[in-house]
């Protein structure tokens, strides 16, 4: 049962350090970017907590790679590289939590539970903790089962005299090109699980990490009583905007259009203000916001949602983040 058939848990993921080590250095210092890029988008699908075994340093710098190579050499030798130092620190700033089982689990049925990868028939403890909760791994693509997903396993539990068995299949986010696979899936299941503009505004640094609320729009967020309707396509908004954001800054795309938001799927109209606003002086004022930093900025960009709705942002080239300055009615024409 792939990913596709059936829903994938939300909340934490799992670290999956059986994964580890690799074979040559070499071969860790390459991954290390990649792993990072998938945690952090995990993060903003819905997985904002890595959950780590005991035995895992949670600051990660004693992580050993390869053989006698660890996260902190790989931070020395290229960590604080410009393209990689807002990476790693935006990396580090990921709640982590352990151990894989608190006391409440044991009180329950953990005890009798156990789970064995399907091939090899060993049990690793990252594996049983993801079947327990039905959460999703991450791991380095180093080898078999870890470069793949699902991971079959099989779950075994004690009852009464007899051991009972099941199949499992547990996801596992080995890399870039399989969580943007998923990333539709894992989107809608984010969004469906955010049902107020106060849940949103609350979430936003960890869904939106790359998008600055200013202006009116927080006070709009927190306050939202319009129709559901408008508030789905809010959120779609905001993830098209996210993620033109995101592959502005890492150089994917080179400056805004809006076109670019068109080609990431927007499917609603964008487009500046008409002479008739830029010439009138109180209607361009109606547009005019402050940023986080004190500066006032012309947010005439706007996305045209149903009902006349709209979300007035601000593309800031200078530091490659997106202003929403404005979500509700229209303003004046």
């Amino acid at each position: 049962m792939g990913p596709t058939t059936r829903a994938i848990a939300m909340s934490e993921l799992i670290f999956n350090h059986h994964s580890l080590p690799y074979e040559s250095a070499e071969l860790a210092r390459q991954a290390v970017p990649e792993f990072l890029t998938v945690c952090l988008m995990a993060g903003r699908l819905g997985f904002p907590v890595i959950l780590m075994d005991q035995t895992v340093d949670e600051n990660w710098f004693r992580i050993e790679l390869a053989r006698s190579y660890y996260w902190q050499d790989w931070y020395n030798q290229i960590g604080n590289e410009d393209k990689l130092r807002d990476q790693v620190r935006a990396f580090r700033s990921i709640v982590t939590r352990k151990p894989l089982f608190d006391a409440a689990d044991f009180e329950s049925e953990i005890g009798l539970f156990d789970v064995r990868e399907a091939n090899s028939n060993n049990e690793y403890s990252a594996l049983r903790a993801a079947a327990w909760y039905d959460y999703p791994v991450s791991s380095f693509p180093t080898r078999r089962p870890w470069d793949q997903s699902p991971i079959a396993v099989i779950i075994e539990r004690l009852s009464g005299q007899q051991i009972q068995r099941q199949a499992h299949d547990v996801i596992n986010f080995h890399s870039l090109s399989f969580l943007l696979s998923i990333e539709p899936q894992l989107l809608q299941a984010r969004n469906a699980a955010i049902q107020t503009g106060q849940t949103l505004w609350y979430q936003r640094t960890v869904n939106y990490p790359f998008l600055e609320f200013c202006g009116k729009a927080p006070t709009q967020l927190q306050n939202w009583t319009h129709l559901t309707a408008i508030f789905n396509q809010v959120k779609q908004a905001l993830d098209i905007l996210q993620s033109f954001a995101e592959q502005w800054r890492n150089g994917s795309i080179k400056q805004y259009s809006h076109a670019s938001l068109q080609t990431l799927g927007l499917s609603q109209e964008v487009s500046g203000e008409s002479a008739s606003v830029n010439n009138h002086p109180r209607k361009k004022e109606e547009r005019i916001f402050y940023l986080l930093n004190g500066n006032k900025e012309y947010f005439e960009n706007h996305i045209k949602l149903s009902h006349g709705f709209r979300i007035h942002f601000f593309p800031d080239s200078r530091v490659k983040k997106v202003h929403i300055g404005y979500i509700g009615p229209h303003l004046s024409l």
